[in-house]
């Protein structure tokens, strides 16, 4: 299972997924759903995510729902006190501590593109042991 952000997950559900993704299922947490959701569901918007995006209907319909084949939207409930302990620790946000706290109950590996990453990112994943890399995506 590799664990991805919004602007990863848009490209799975398009078909399209970096080559450079581990096998196994791909999986975004709720947190980068939501943010992807958020992106096409603005009309007005004029972001990275809304850019890529030529047919705001159709995208809107897949982002909701993805095709189960390409991406799983992770319930959050099931990681919920690693996400805890990882935000105590580490003075983490929602979106990180979510996001680790999923790959540490899940034994997930996580990908991001490069705009997504903060700086504290790297060093957190180190101290919890976690499979991290950052990709480069067009």
């Amino acid at each position: 299972m590799v664990i991805v952000d919004d602007h990863i997950a848009l490209l799975a559900i398009a078909g399209a997924p970096p080559a450079e993704l581990p096998d196994g299922p791909v999986v975004t947490t709720y947190s980068f759903h939501f943010r992807l959701v958020r992106a096409v569901v603005d009309e007005a918007a004029d972001g990275a995510l809304s850019r890529r995006v030529s047919d705001p209907a159709l995208a809107v319909r897949r982002v909701i729902h993805p095709p189960a084949d390409r991406l799983l939207v992770l319930d959050p409930r099931t990681s919920t006190a690693e996400a805890a302990q990882v935000g105590f620790n580490h003075g983490a946000n929602l979106l990180l501590a979510e996001l680790v706290g999923a790959a540490l109950r899940h034994g997930a590996a996580i990908r991001m593109s490069e705009g997504n990453v903060g700086r504290a990112w790297p060093a957190v994943m180190t101290a919890e042991s976690v499979d991290f890399a950052v990709l480069a995506i067009d």
